[in-house]
């Protein structure tokens, strides 16, 4: 991957090889040769974030993150491909455009200036000579190339470093310590559902539908987080998850499995056969309520044998149940990721 890193261009030295800026700066046309050096402070958008550029040309994505926080290091880490490079690669284009434009107008608009006046001189001390000297200059002032940072979709704080950083999508990998984010978003997703079913508790009795509405929500958007926390942590141990089938935690049986496979211990190990049994029950809760209208079929019979007498009428969703799933899943989540590090670490 070392091979597809693009170069910074241009007569910029990057500010940072050595640590992390705190106030985002970049040094032009400077060395140890003797050239003369500028700090060029980088601005920053309206949150304190400035802007980064993955120099992996396989990847090039933009993410931010707020300078003076999370690790003192001189490394950095593309959230997305998990590219790692000296802080200093990762300046954007824009930021380079804008500290040339700024070295220009500090260094050789002083300078041309200089050169003009020293020529008017020149021009005015000939003047009635046989031969005169004419001088004519234009564009004699550099424009400073300002930009804005981009608007990013999520924004997260490191409960490894403490880094706050901004990626777009939702789950992505610290860039200072590499920690991967998804947990702390999946938490969120959580906190807020468990939010939601609180509004219950105003919500009249006599108002079945908006219960009922609220809490069928609420439980088929608790399995999408679990699933989607699912698919952050399968990218991230590719060696130990299959990519197939697509949706593998919501597949249980699947998932133990692969789990099985990739780590030597079964859901179950993992997270207990009571939380296995009570999320068996809660997915296929969720499946009536996303395909047949909460009504108990054939199909949840055959794997929930024990509400046979359900058949025909409707699964009743209780708000205490729900709630009980949404915890279980986070605690469950929670529980195969550390699994999954834990069996990366030793492999």
């Amino acid at each position: 991957m070392g091979n597809n890193v693009k170069p910074l261009g241009g007569d910029i030295k990057p500010i940072g090889s050595e640590i992390k800026p705190l106030g985002g700066e970049v040094r032009p046309l400077g060395s140890d040769s003797g050239l003369a050096r500028i700090r060029v402070p980088l601005p920053t958008d309206e949150n304190g974030m400035i802007g980064r550029e993955c120099p992996n040309l396989e990847c090039g994505e933009y993410f931010k993150l707020k300078p003076g926080m999370g690790l003192q290091t001189s490394e950095c880490i593309c959230p997305y491909c998990r590219y790692k490079g000296q802080y200093g690669e990762f300046h954007t284009e824009q930021q380079i455009e804008y500290a040339k434009s700024v070295a220009l107008k500090e260094f050789i608009e002083p300078e041309l200036h200089r050169l003009h006046d020293s020529l008017r001189n020149l021009e005015r001390s000939t003047r009635g000579s046989l031969v005169q000297i004419k001088v004519k200059t234009t564009g004699l002032s550099f424009p400073l190339k300002f930009y804005q940072e981009r608007q990013l979709e999520t924004h997260v704080t490191c409960a490894s470093c403490g880094l706050e950083f901004a990626v777009y999508g939702v789950f992505a990998g610290c860039p200072d310590c590499g920690q991967l984010n998804a947990a702390i978003v999946f938490s969120r997703s959580i906190e807020v559902a468990l939010k939601r079913l609180a509004l219950l508790e105003s919500i009249e009795d006599t108002d079945q539908g908006l219960r009922e509405g609220i809490l069928s929500d609420a439980l088929s958007g608790g399995v999408s987080s679990f699933d989607a926390f699912g698919k952050a942590l399968r990218n991230a141990n590719k060696r130990l998850l299959p990519e197939r089938p697509r949706n593998l935690f919501q597949n249980l049986a699947a998932l133990s499995n692969a789990l099985t496979e990739g780590i030597g211990k079964s859901l179950s190990d993992v997270i207990g056969e009571d939380a296995e049994e009570f999320l068996k029950k809660m997915f296929q809760a969720r499946h009536i309520y996303e395909h047949n209208m909460g009504v108990v079929d054939n199909d949840f019979i055959e794997r929930i044998p024990e509400y046979r007498y359900l058949k025909g009428r409707k699964y009743p969703l209780e708000q205490e149940e729900v709630a009980a799933l949404l915890n279980t899943l986070l605690e469950s989540g929670l529980k195969i990721q550390k699994a999954l590090e834990e069996a990366s670490a030793n492999s």
